[in-house]
């Protein structure tokens, strides 16, 4: 049996052509699958922008915990700090009064050890009418019956280990009752560590 086709071949062309059209038209129109991709995006971008927000807020406290802390810590060491200044400036002002006391009963020592001393070195109608003693410096004010016996209080303290430069500054005689009277003055300097130098 033979089957015939009646159509037209032109028809076929038009439907060709009608349908290459319509197949034109729909790749034209846009994909209706981009704005939920584009939605999808957006959405993942403002989640990551809101993830690093929380991370970076969370980091922000932490770090500003941190710096109080250390500011609270600060305050404390500058508080400790002052305390052990006015801790040593005490101290120094102790220290400088136990040095102090102990030049005081040094020279305390040294005045009666110089006292004893020159006791020892005076001659017998000698006597002194004023001493004083600074620094070590001793100036020796008196009166003897002659200069003979001036002379060897002189001797006395040249000899002593304890007194040096022992120098006459003046002399002068005047009667007194009656009595021949040699007023004196004398400088020196008094050696307080000499039976220290003695024994080595």
């Amino acid at each position: 049996m033979i089957k015939i086709n009646l159509l037209r071949p032109e028809k076929k062309e038009v439907a060709a052509g009608g349908a290459a059209a319509v197949s034109f038209t729909e790749e034209a129109k846009p994909s209706k699958l981009s704005i939920p991709a584009i939605v999808g995006a957006l959405a993942l971008t403002l989640v990551g922008i809101g993830l690093m927000y929380f991370l970076q807020s969370g980091e922000l406290a932490k770090q500003k915990r941190i710096f109080e802390e250390r500011t609270l810590r600060k305050a404390e060491l500058e508080k400790v700090l002052k305390e052990l200044e006015q801790i040593e400036l005490t101290k120094k002002e102790l220290d400088n009064k136990i040095k102090i006391i102990g030049e005081l009963k040094l020279k305390q020592k040294d005045a009666v050890l110089m006292m004893d001393k020159m006791s020892r070195a005076l001659p017998e109608w000698v006597w002194l009418t004023n001493l004083s003693f600074t620094g070590g410096a001793v100036n020796i004010t008196g009166k003897a019956l002659s200069n003979n016996l001036i002379a060897d209080l002189i001797n006395n303290l040249q000899n002593s280990s304890y007194f040096a430069n022992v120098q006459i500054s003046s002399t002068s005689r005047r009667k007194e009752s009656g009595i021949d009277i040699f007023e004196f003055r004398i400088t020196c300097q008094f050696l307080p560590r000499a039976e220290t130098k003695k024994a080595v």
